[in-house]
């Protein structure tokens, strides 16, 4: 897909009670939003791999970046999916 195309398909999702696998078990969220892609996963960034992109300014810094048109590129990001209860 092109960063247009994913761009397109970028959701806010709230974070809470959502776990992700990490060394020595899994990181559940209790508050946080972050961005989903249907059929992908969470968006993270590839040195943060364990965890989805919950930025500082919450639903509004994602917001704000999908006002601007989306992530600039993908090329220092992966998705990652969440684990089943």
């Amino acid at each position: 897909m092109t960063t247009e195309e994913l761009n397109a398909k970028l959701q806010i999702v709230s974070m809470k009670g959502k776990r992700f696998k990490c060394p020595g078990g899994y990181r559940e969220f209790g508050r946080g939003f972050a961005f989903f892609v249907p059929g992908l996963g969470y968006l993270a960034f590839k040195d943060s791999k364990e965890s989805p992109y919950i930025p500082q300014g919450g639903r509004k810094a994602l917001e704000s970046i999908l006002e601007a048109g989306g992530m600039l590129d993908y090329e220092t990001i992966i998705f990652i999916q969440e684990m089943n209860s």
